[in-house]
């Protein structure tokens, strides 16, 4: 067994949280990167990728790898009971452009105090969702509607490259050589 896998884990706010999602947006970098690539063999070109959706009535890869990146911003930033940074508007037109997103959300994660988060944990979080109101702890906030929620967005993003034929597996959502 590697000798860094059996290390304890720390299960702090910020692990659960930012350290999370960095790991979650990195390996949603590769899955992307395998997408290019995919794109750029089959001759069809980044848009075809971008706006394929597993079905009608769902979001395409673009529009999830944004929700992917906004979701664990604001996740944080309601954390930190502060205001998000606000995002681009304009809609990702090719796999340079998600990946540049993903970077920019990994580079605010990674100057989140942990020490701030920690302390979001009992913060009071209301959000609005479909219309309805709902009142967090921080804790609840991030394990029952944050983690979801972005994970949901990940592994859509997966199955969307996977139901149009790039090669991914297990281990590629895993990251970290799994």
């Amino acid at each position: 067994m590697d000798q860094a896998n059996t290390a304890p884990v720390s299960l702090t706010a910020h692990a659960m949280s930012a350290g999370l999602f960095v790991r979650g947006l990195a390996n949603l970098k590769t899955l992307l990167t395998k997408g290019e690539a995919y794109a750029a063999a089959s001759g069809d070109g980044d848009a075809a990728l971008i706006e394929a959706q597993l079905a009608s009535d769902m979001n395409t890869l673009g529009v999830q790898v944004h929700w992917a990146t906004e979701g664990a911003r604001l996740a944080v930033a309601r954390l930190l009971g502060i205001a998000a940074p606000v995002p681009s508007a304009d809609a990702a037109e090719s796999f340079a452009e998600l990946k540049r997103r993903i970077d920019a959300t990994i580079a605010y994660l990674n100057a989140v105090s942990p020490r701030e988060l920690e302390a979001g944990l009992s913060r009071t979080i209301e959000i609005q969702h479909r219309g309805v109101s709902k009142h967090f702890t921080g804790g609840q906030f991030l394990l029952e509607f944050a983690i979801p929620s972005f994970f949901f967005h990940v592994t859509t993003a997966y199955g969307i490259l996977r139901h149009q034929g790039v090669a991914l597996t297990k281990g590629d959502f895993l990251g970290g050589g799994a």
